[in-house]
């Protein structure tokens, strides 16, 4: 059975892992690191999990042994462990041969998951041979009210722990619930940070990070990506005929063909005003076919009302060794307004008439 420590001592340990949590980042990784390297003052475990249910359905694992890290994405499946625990509540297991002569139909799941995580440390650096896991305590997470993941300790031994330290375990998994909702308040304010509320691209904060980053990588040996500025051709005549709402919908529908002419090819920015930008993995010579695939969404694109040939104007210009991010939009800025006075008032321009490439 657990070693039965003085409540108080037990309870001055818990509010240090608890300040431990808060000036954690809250991350998940970080989340169970900062329990692992706590919890000894808690639980007498050697293994801590915290499992998080993915979007789609699969589990997360994040789980530290020792001084190792291990991560994986496993299954759902309805019988498991972890999934009755989500279903019914906080789980002692004492004996883990014993509870699965028990609950059979739960072996499989247990099984799968010891297996892979044997797996993940053959990969790794050579380590002794795992001891089992005997017994584990089981508490489930919820995150804004909802159902999302379960913290583990786990244990070498038979019987380590007691109905205390399932309170325990309790009572922490509270704050690493808070935790874990602060960190996706904190992702969903960085998301909104980085993107365009009109059209949903990533916005002139997210460009100035990845320009950083692109040219960072160029110096690192990686290949140089292709950054384009442009405008709408002639966008404030919309505003001014139409009125600011038909001219918001230009900007939308520019935007999701921007994002789906790109794809996995770069990335699509907006600026501000009727400002674009694309940061793309390839150089400027072989842009020609998309830009006949922009032009030709452009030209199909369902646009409101009196709105008609509306076209992109742009100056495009791969990263060179040792530019600057100021040096880079600079040079394809002044590309733009030179594609911009060749353009002038020709009604034939399309985006491919508006591209320059800095030929000529």
């Amino acid at each position: 059975m657990s070693s039965q420590k003085a409540p108080l001592v037990r309870y001055q340990h818990l509010v240090q892992v608890l300040a431990a949590l808060a000036r954690s980042s809250h991350a998940p990784e970080a989340v169970v690191r900062t329990v692992h390297q706590q919890a000894g003052g808690l639980f007498p475990a050697q293994i801590t999990l915290l499992a998080l249910l993915e979007p789609g359905g699969d589990w997360r694992w994040e789980l530290y042994e020792g001084e190792r890290r291990l991560t994986q994405r496993l299954p759902f499946y309805p019988d498991g462990i972890l999934e009755t625990v989500m279903r019914e509540g906080p789980l002692l297991i004492g004996d883990i041969d014993a509870y699965l002569d028990t609950h059979p139909h739960r072996a499989r799941r247990v099984v799968s998951e010891d297996q892979t995580l044997l797996d993940l440390r053959a990969e790794d650096v050579p380590l002794p041979p795992p001891r089992p896991t005997l017994s584990m305590l089981f508490v489930p997470l919820e995150v804004r009210g909802e159902p999302a993941g379960v913290l583990s300790m786990q244990s070498y031994d038979w019987d380590a722990f007691d109905s205390t330290d399932l309170e325990f375990l309790g009572l922490l998994a509270q704050h690493v619930s808070i935790a874990l909702e602060n960190a996706a308040l904190r992702e969903d304010l960085e998301r909104a940070s980085l993107s365009d509320p009109l059209t949903g691209l990533a916005n002139r904060r997210a460009f100035g990070r990845a320009v950083a980053g692109a040219l960072a990588d160029l110096q690192r040996g990686e290949s140089a990506p292709t950054l384009v500025v442009m405008d709408v051709h002639k966008f404030k005549t919309y505003n001014d005929t139409l009125g600011h709402n038909a001219g918001d919908d230009v900007l939308r529908r520019v935007a999701e063909v921007l994002r789906e002419v790109t794809g996995t090819q770069g990335t699509a920015y907006r600026l501000g005003g009727d400002e674009f930008a694309l940061l793309l993995r390839r150089p400027p010579g072989e842009l020609a076919a998309l830009v006949r695939r922009v032009g030709a969404a452009l030209a199909a694109a369902p646009w409101p009302p009196g709105v008609e040939g509306v076209r992109l104007q742009g100056g495009a210009v791969q990263a060179g060794p040792g530019m600057t991010p100021r040096e880079w939009l600079s040079q394809a800025d002044a590309r733009l307004y030179r594609a911009k006075r060749r353009v002038g008032d020709r009604t034939e321009a399309n985006w491919g008439w508006g591209l320059d490439l800095g030929e000529g």
